[in-house]
């Protein structure tokens, strides 16, 4: 009969055993079952000084209760054989470990902790040296015969010398004997970003697919907005993953992001996030009023920055590594829910990470800006702050590439900048090779020229933008930088009106087919989602805007 995993640990008191089971606990899920007493007997034993604990010992030693522990994780077992692992804190002979093993089989793992005995007693001595008459540690611990000492250390299937080695150090060498940690070869992560200057439309397909994931992931900064359609109308994400309103999903925003807490906050508000659902890695970034007024004084009049401070804050971190300068999520009050407490943080990324890999969970990573705007592969100097290619997404976020299952690489027919300023001073904010208008567009497309120049704004500053007609050396290096197994398209209905009241694939205009049927020669990839409208009324009866020609699910199966 199938039953739960059984840890138990045996050791001198300080050896690290507590240590062990609380981290077992915290990270893995174990219950924990104390020496001699099961959680719900704590009371008294957190109350209690020393002596009374001593004399509560010996009462329970004349009891007979040798074996209650055993009682106790046969009574849990046979009421939940699928329930949480159990860890037995502790045992202090091999007679207790083989009567467990009897019972348990290889079910049951033992742990034995040592430590020299001058570290032992340091160690105790930094633990009672606040208490007044404490006991002396001869008197505490009570695996004391070294006969039964070298028994456990010959049994035992894992055994660690404590001595260099703190909690978190023991934790991972037990739980790789344990088989906790997922194996590199374990794919579910999928990764969506934006093949040219941004703006392709991402949000709206993380909307989308948002349903399928039990994690999204976020990284970037509020530099980048990610306009969603839903019946409440569009709204803009610059901070939480696009669709967090819509869904249930885990959320987490990756050390790599910058932040702009007054932004964040409100977005969390207006989303109705609560703490159980966002995870704030300690180490994101956060914006000050000087970042913005940095870049508002060079970069916004120059290469038409969106001035939101992420790129300037980003620098001082860099700069200012050493000073007191800097401030991370794990220094602001208004984020403790989210965040956590130094030793105790709650959204450390490959922390929760790793949990969504064991648990079998489909993570979305949803990528900022655009493959062309990337700081080492776009033009220089008409880029942005960070890496925007699969690549640097994934290393903001702590992802290894390993976890990769699929890259969604979302374009538009015709790509766009953000309007160039100052234009009579020779600034801009990069060029496109094939620039037209967006007039031009209408009347190649049938739409209205008025409605198109109306809604071509940025997410982020609501300022015009400029746009040109598709790029397919751009579009090639972009595949090459991040190599996708799936090609998304956007604003069909740039291509043809008459896409914007298709259904199905057959439906499209035939020269969208061919076009559609060229990008896949060109990236060697389908293309697997074409957005064939953009909906901006709230709502709005029929908001299906996208043909979905996957022949694959993100939804993990799990019941």
């Amino acid at each position: 009969m199938e039953t739960r995993q059984i840890v138990v640990i045996s050791g001198k008191t300080c050896s690290g055993k507590s240590g062990l089971s609380h981290l077992l606990a915290r990270e893995y899920g174990f219950e924990v079952v104390f020496d001699r007493r099961a959680f719900q007997d704590l009371g008294w034993y957190l109350q209690l000084d020393q002596p009374a604990i001593l004399d509560r010992r010996r009462e329970l030693e004349a009891a007979d209760n040798e074996h209650w522990m055993l009682h106790e994780i046969k009574t849990r077992c046979a009421k939940d054989a699928k329930g949480p692992s159990l860890v037995v804190d502790h045992l202090n002979t091999l007679e207790q470990v083989l009567e467990f093993r009897k019972t348990f089989g290889a079910n049951l793992i033992h742990v034995h902790l040592y430590a020299s005995d001058r570290t032992l007693q340091n160690r105790y001595a930094e633990r009672v040296k606040d208490q007044t008459d404490p006991v002396p540690y001869d008197q505490v611990n009570q695996l004391r015969d070294q006969a039964q000492i070298e028994l456990l250390k010959a049994d035992a299937d894992v055994r660690i010398y404590t001595e260099r080695s703190d909690s978190n150090d023991t934790l991972v060498r037990v739980a790789a004997r344990l088989h906790l940690f997922t194996p590199p070869e374990i794919r579910c992560v999928d990764v969506l970003i934006g093949g040219q200057y941004g703006s392709e439309g991402k949000g709206n397909i993380v909307s989308y697919l948002a349903r399928e994931y039990d994690v999204m992931v976020r990284v970037g900064g509020p530099n980048a907005g990610h306009t969603v359609a839903s019946p409440l109308g569009p709204y803009t994400y610059h901070h939480l993953p696009s669709g967090s309103r819509d869904v249930t999903a885990r959320l987490l925003l990756g050390p790599g992001m910058t932040i702009r807490l007054e932004g964040l906050l409100k977005e969390i508000e207006e989303c109705s996030i609560t703490p159980d659902r966002l995870f704030i890695d300690p180490q994101a970034t956060i914006i000050e009023d000087e970042d913005l007024e940095a870049e508002h004084a060079h970069l916004v009049s120059t290469i038409a920055s969106t001035g939101s401070g992420s790129g300037a804050a980003a620098a001082r971190r860099i700069l200012n590594r050493g000073k007191k300068t800097i401030r991370l999520a794990r220094d602001v009050e208004e984020l403790r829910n989210y965040v956590g407490t130094p030793g105790n943080y709650r959204g450390c990324t490959t922390d929760r990470l790793e949990e969504a890999y064991r648990c079998g969970h489909s993570i979305l990573l949803e990528g900022t800006q655009g493959s062309g705007l990337s700081i080492f592969h776009g033009d220089y100097p008409h880029v942005t702050s960070r890496d925007t290619n699969v690549a640097g997404c994934l290393a903001e976020a702590g992802i290894s590439p390993s976890r990769i299952r699929k890259i969604l690489m979302v374009i538009r027919p015709m790509p766009i900048r953000v309007g160039d300023p100052d234009g009579d001073q020779g600034h801009t904010s990069g060029q496109l090779k094939h620039g037209t208008t967006f007039s031009d567009i209408a009347e190649f497309a049938g739409l209205k020229g008025e409605t198109l120049n109306a809604v071509e704004k940025t997410s982020t500053t609501r300022r015009n933008r400029r746009v040109g007609w598709f790029e397919w050396d751009q579009f090639r290096k972009a595949c090459a930088l991040n190599a996708p197994t799936d090609i998304v398209l956007t604003f069909a209905d740039y291509l043809s009106s008459a896409n914007s009241q298709a259904r199905r694939f057959e439906q499209l205009d035939p020269e969208t087919i061919k076009f559609v049927e060229e990008l896949e020669r060109v990236s060697q990839a389908p293309v697997s989602l074409i957005n064939t409208r953009f909906s901006r009324d709230a709502g709005a009866s029929d908001l299906r805007s996208l043909i979905d020609r996957r022949n694959w699910t993100a939804r993990s199966g799990r019941k």
